[in-house]
């Protein structure tokens, strides 16, 4: 699995372009996804992502990180005991990708706009 690139509205997985916000799996899923909430990373997306049991969660936060993260959610990682790490998404894609090289199990949310 390898994040290419990302740019306002879009993010290129495995040279394959997606238009929307992406799920991605260590064990190499990508799912299309959108917020139940705007412009919020709910309870409900982490525990979407809590259901590949990772070790971290990678959050894209949007080109400009203007996409928050709801204290729910921060909570349903954490009783996991899985690492939450939020950058806006040109920042999280590196970083998914390190984790990924590294043979870490990691999940991440993608957000592609604002």
């Amino acid at each position: 699995m390898q994040i290419d690139s990302t740019e306002f509205g879009s993010i290129v997985v495995n040279k394959k372009m997606y238009n929307s916000d992406v799920i991605l799996s260590y064990k190499g899923k990508v799912e299309e996804a959108s917020m139940y909430e705007r412009h919020l990373i709910s309870e409900k997306e982490i525990n979407i992502l809590l259901e590949e049991h990772p070790e971290i969660i990678v959050i894209g936060t949007g080109q400009y990180g203007a996409c928050e993260i709801s204290p729910s959610a921060i909570k349903a990682a954490k009783e996991k005991n899985v690492e939450i790490i939020c950058l806006p998404t040109p920042k999280a894609i590196n970083k998914f990708n390190e984790l990924i090289r590294k043979n870490k199990k990691v999940v991440g949310y993608m957000h592609v706009t604002c």
